[in-house]
Protein backbone atom coordinates (compact mmCIF):
# COMPACT_ATOMS: atom_id res chain seq x y z
CA UNK A 1 0.00 0.00 0.00
CA UNK A 2 3.02 2.31 0.41
CA UNK A 3 3.51 2.28 -3.36
CA UNK A 4 -0.09 3.31 -3.96
CA UNK A 5 0.13 6.07 -1.39
CA UNK A 6 3.28 7.35 -3.07
CA UNK A 7 1.52 7.43 -6.46
CA UNK A 8 -1.28 9.54 -4.95
CA UNK A 9 1.15 11.90 -3.25
CA UNK A 10 3.20 12.37 -6.41
CA UNK A 11 0.09 13.07 -8.51
CA UNK A 12 -1.14 15.81 -6.22
CA UNK A 13 2.33 17.25 -5.63
CA UNK A 14 2.80 17.71 -9.36
CA UNK A 15 -0.32 19.86 -9.39
CA UNK A 16 1.04 22.15 -6.71
CA UNK A 17 4.45 22.39 -8.37
CA UNK A 18 2.94 23.37 -11.69
CA UNK A 19 0.70 25.89 -10.03
CA UNK A 20 3.47 27.56 -8.04
CA UNK A 21 5.65 27.77 -11.12
CA UNK A 22 2.90 29.64 -12.91
CA UNK A 23 2.09 32.23 -10.28
CA UNK A 24 3.99 33.05 -7.10
CA UNK A 25 1.14 35.16 -5.65
CA UNK A 26 -0.86 32.23 -4.30
CA UNK A 27 -3.60 32.13 -1.69
CA UNK A 28 -4.15 29.43 0.94
CA UNK A 29 -7.33 28.82 2.94
CA UNK A 30 -7.10 26.19 5.69
CA UNK A 31 -9.78 24.81 8.02
CA UNK A 32 -9.72 22.22 10.80
CA UNK A 33 -12.61 20.13 12.15
CA UNK A 34 -12.84 18.36 15.48
CA UNK A 35 -15.64 16.24 16.88
CA UNK A 36 -15.80 13.92 19.90
CA UNK A 37 -18.47 11.77 21.54
CA UNK A 38 -18.18 10.05 24.93
CA UNK A 39 -20.96 8.01 26.57
CA UNK A 40 -20.98 6.42 30.04
CA UNK A 41 -23.38 4.35 32.12
CA UNK A 42 -24.87 1.12 30.79
CA UNK A 43 -22.92 1.63 27.56
CA UNK A 44 -19.49 3.21 27.42
CA UNK A 45 -17.94 4.42 24.19
CA UNK A 46 -15.77 7.20 22.84
CA UNK A 47 -15.04 8.46 19.34
CA UNK A 48 -12.82 11.16 17.87
CA UNK A 49 -13.14 12.64 14.39
CA UNK A 50 -10.69 15.12 12.85
CA UNK A 51 -10.42 16.68 9.42
CA UNK A 52 -8.06 19.22 7.87
CA UNK A 53 -8.93 20.89 4.56
CA UNK A 54 -6.76 23.23 2.51
CA UNK A 55 -7.53 25.14 -0.69
CA UNK A 56 -4.80 26.64 -2.87
CA UNK A 57 -5.94 29.29 -5.34
CA UNK A 58 -3.74 30.68 -8.10
CA UNK A 59 -4.18 32.31 -11.49
CA UNK A 60 -5.06 29.15 -13.42
CA UNK A 61 -4.90 26.44 -10.77
CA UNK A 62 -7.21 25.63 -7.88
CA UNK A 63 -6.00 22.80 -5.65
CA UNK A 64 -7.81 21.21 -2.70
CA UNK A 65 -6.45 18.77 -0.14
CA UNK A 66 -8.13 16.93 2.75
CA UNK A 67 -6.96 14.66 5.54
CA UNK A 68 -9.32 13.05 8.04
CA UNK A 69 -9.22 10.46 10.79
CA UNK A 70 -11.77 8.52 12.83
CA UNK A 71 -11.08 6.46 15.95
CA UNK A 72 -13.81 4.82 18.03
CA UNK A 73 -13.70 2.62 21.12
CA UNK A 74 -16.66 0.73 22.59
CA UNK A 75 -17.15 -1.25 25.76
CA UNK A 76 -17.80 -4.90 24.90
CA UNK A 77 -18.28 -8.14 26.85
CA UNK A 78 -15.53 -10.68 26.21
CA UNK A 79 -15.78 -14.49 26.19
CA UNK A 80 -15.30 -14.58 29.98
CA UNK A 81 -18.25 -12.26 30.52
CA UNK A 82 -16.10 -9.31 31.53
CA UNK A 83 -16.36 -5.82 30.07
CA UNK A 84 -13.42 -4.46 28.14
CA UNK A 85 -12.65 -1.57 25.81
CA UNK A 86 -12.26 -2.48 22.14
CA UNK A 87 -11.42 -0.39 19.08
CA UNK A 88 -14.33 -0.65 16.63
CA UNK A 89 -13.31 2.02 14.10
CA UNK A 90 -9.85 3.14 13.04
CA UNK A 91 -9.34 4.89 9.72
CA UNK A 92 -7.68 7.76 7.92
CA UNK A 93 -7.86 9.13 4.40
CA UNK A 94 -6.10 11.64 2.14
CA UNK A 95 -7.46 13.28 -0.99
CA UNK A 96 -6.15 15.86 -3.41
CA UNK A 97 -7.56 17.46 -6.53
CA UNK A 98 -6.17 20.09 -8.86
CA UNK A 99 -8.29 21.98 -11.40
CA UNK A 100 -6.64 23.85 -14.27
CA UNK A 101 -8.97 26.51 -15.65
CA UNK A 102 -9.93 26.13 -19.31
CA UNK A 103 -12.82 28.57 -19.43
CA UNK A 104 -15.19 30.52 -17.21
CA UNK A 105 -17.03 27.35 -16.12
CA UNK A 106 -14.71 24.53 -17.23
CA UNK A 107 -11.44 22.94 -16.16
CA UNK A 108 -9.19 19.91 -16.53
CA UNK A 109 -8.64 18.03 -13.28
CA UNK A 110 -6.33 15.49 -11.68
CA UNK A 111 -7.52 13.60 -8.59
CA UNK A 112 -5.82 11.30 -6.10
CA UNK A 113 -7.04 9.59 -2.92
CA UNK A 114 -5.99 6.98 -0.38
CA UNK A 115 -8.09 5.49 2.43
CA UNK A 116 -6.94 3.06 5.12
CA UNK A 117 -9.61 1.33 7.22
CA UNK A 118 -9.13 -1.48 9.74
CA UNK A 119 -12.79 -2.41 10.18
CA UNK A 120 -14.33 -2.41 6.72
CA UNK A 121 -14.47 -4.52 3.56
CA UNK A 122 -11.26 -2.96 2.21
CA UNK A 123 -8.17 -2.27 4.29
CA UNK A 124 -6.73 0.10 1.68
CA UNK A 125 -8.16 1.86 -1.36
CA UNK A 126 -6.17 4.08 -3.71
CA UNK A 127 -7.46 6.02 -6.72
CA UNK A 128 -5.81 8.27 -9.31
CA UNK A 129 -7.98 9.87 -12.02
CA UNK A 130 -8.09 12.78 -14.45
CA UNK A 131 -10.60 14.33 -16.78
CA UNK A 132 -12.95 17.22 -17.42
CA UNK A 133 -14.72 19.41 -14.87
CA UNK A 134 -17.47 21.97 -15.41
CA UNK A 135 -19.91 24.06 -13.42
CA UNK A 136 -23.43 22.92 -14.32
CA UNK A 137 -25.19 25.47 -12.07
CA UNK A 138 -23.75 28.86 -11.20
CA UNK A 139 -26.16 31.01 -9.21
CA UNK A 140 -25.56 33.49 -6.44
CA UNK A 141 -26.67 31.03 -3.74
CA UNK A 142 -26.37 27.69 -5.55
CA UNK A 143 -23.51 25.98 -7.42
CA UNK A 144 -23.08 22.48 -8.86
CA UNK A 145 -19.72 21.20 -10.10
CA UNK A 146 -19.42 18.01 -12.17
CA UNK A 147 -16.26 15.93 -12.75
CA UNK A 148 -15.80 12.89 -15.00
CA UNK A 149 -12.85 10.98 -16.41
CA UNK A 150 -10.84 7.75 -16.52
CA UNK A 151 -8.40 6.56 -13.88
CA UNK A 152 -6.81 3.69 -12.03
CA UNK A 153 -7.56 2.12 -8.65
CA UNK A 154 -5.96 -0.48 -6.43
CA UNK A 155 -7.53 -2.08 -3.35
CA UNK A 156 -6.53 -4.47 -0.60
CA UNK A 157 -9.07 -6.49 1.41
CA UNK A 158 -8.71 -7.24 5.11
CA UNK A 159 -7.47 -10.71 4.07
CA UNK A 160 -4.66 -9.21 2.00
CA UNK A 161 -6.18 -9.80 -1.45
CA UNK A 162 -5.02 -7.06 -3.84
CA UNK A 163 -7.02 -6.08 -6.93
CA UNK A 164 -6.46 -3.25 -9.38
CA UNK A 165 -7.72 -1.96 -12.69
CA UNK A 166 -8.99 0.90 -14.79
CA UNK A 167 -11.98 2.92 -13.60
CA UNK A 168 -14.39 5.60 -14.70
CA UNK A 169 -14.73 8.22 -11.97
CA UNK A 170 -17.52 10.78 -11.78
CA UNK A 171 -18.43 13.21 -9.01
CA UNK A 172 -20.87 15.98 -8.09
CA UNK A 173 -20.32 18.84 -5.63
CA UNK A 174 -23.37 20.92 -4.65
CA UNK A 175 -23.27 24.01 -2.42
CA UNK A 176 -26.46 25.80 -1.39
CA UNK A 177 -26.16 29.02 0.59
CA UNK A 178 -29.43 28.86 2.53
CA UNK A 179 -28.88 32.12 4.39
CA UNK A 180 -26.04 34.41 5.44
CA UNK A 181 -25.18 32.04 8.30
CA UNK A 182 -26.16 28.61 6.96
CA UNK A 183 -25.28 26.46 3.96
CA UNK A 184 -25.85 22.91 2.74
CA UNK A 185 -23.17 20.82 1.01
CA UNK A 186 -23.62 17.58 -0.92
CA UNK A 187 -20.77 15.59 -2.48
CA UNK A 188 -21.19 12.32 -4.39
CA UNK A 189 -18.56 10.27 -6.22
CA UNK A 190 -18.71 6.96 -8.10
CA UNK A 191 -15.63 4.93 -9.03
CA UNK A 192 -16.59 2.05 -11.31
CA UNK A 193 -14.05 -0.75 -11.79
CA UNK A 194 -14.48 -4.29 -13.08
CA UNK A 195 -13.93 -5.79 -9.61
CA UNK A 196 -15.87 -3.22 -7.55
CA UNK A 197 -17.89 -0.03 -7.76
CA UNK A 198 -17.35 2.36 -4.86
CA UNK A 199 -19.92 5.08 -4.16
CA UNK A 200 -19.25 7.81 -1.60
CA UNK A 201 -21.86 10.37 -0.52
CA UNK A 202 -21.32 13.15 2.01
CA UNK A 203 -23.97 15.58 3.23
CA UNK A 204 -23.34 18.50 5.58
CA UNK A 205 -25.26 21.38 7.13
CA UNK A 206 -22.92 24.18 8.19
CA UNK A 207 -23.90 27.05 10.47
CA UNK A 208 -21.63 30.03 11.13
CA UNK A 209 -20.89 30.96 14.73
CA UNK A 210 -18.58 33.84 13.78
CA UNK A 211 -16.20 34.73 10.95
CA UNK A 212 -13.69 32.04 11.93
CA UNK A 213 -15.81 29.31 13.53
CA UNK A 214 -18.66 27.11 12.29
CA UNK A 215 -20.80 24.24 13.54
CA UNK A 216 -21.12 21.33 11.11
CA UNK A 217 -23.52 18.39 11.11
CA UNK A 218 -22.53 15.69 8.63
CA UNK A 219 -23.54 12.31 7.27
CA UNK A 220 -21.23 10.16 5.12
CA UNK A 221 -21.89 6.90 3.31
CA UNK A 222 -19.48 4.53 1.55
CA UNK A 223 -20.87 1.63 -0.50
CA UNK A 224 -18.85 -1.13 -2.17
CA UNK A 225 -20.64 -3.40 -4.65
CA UNK A 226 -18.31 -6.37 -4.09
CA UNK A 227 -17.33 -7.38 -0.55
CA UNK A 228 -16.33 -10.61 1.19
CA UNK A 229 -19.12 -12.84 2.59
CA UNK A 230 -20.32 -11.74 6.01
CA UNK A 231 -19.35 -8.10 5.55
CA UNK A 232 -21.68 -5.16 5.06
CA UNK A 233 -21.56 -3.35 1.73
CA UNK A 234 -22.35 0.04 3.26
CA UNK A 235 -20.56 1.98 6.02
CA UNK A 236 -22.01 5.21 7.42
CA UNK A 237 -20.77 8.00 9.66
CA UNK A 238 -22.80 10.68 11.44
CA UNK A 239 -20.88 13.57 12.94
CA UNK A 240 -21.16 16.92 14.68
CA UNK A 241 -17.98 18.99 14.53
CA UNK A 242 -16.58 22.43 15.18
CA UNK A 243 -14.84 23.96 12.14
CA UNK A 244 -12.14 26.60 12.58
CA UNK A 245 -10.87 28.51 9.53
CA UNK A 246 -7.43 30.09 9.27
Amino acid sequence: MKTKLLVTAVATSLLSFGAMAEDAADTWVVSAELGALITTGNTESSSLFTKISASHQLNKWKNKYTFNTLVKEDEVVNADGNKESQTTADQYSLTGQGDYTLGEHSAAFVFGSYKNTKFSAYKGYTTVAGGYSFRAIDKENLTLDVNAGPGFTESETQDGVVESGAIIRSSLALTWQISESAKFEQNVSVEAAEFNTRTVAESALVSSINNAMQMKFGFALTNDSDVAPGLEKTDTETSATIVVSF
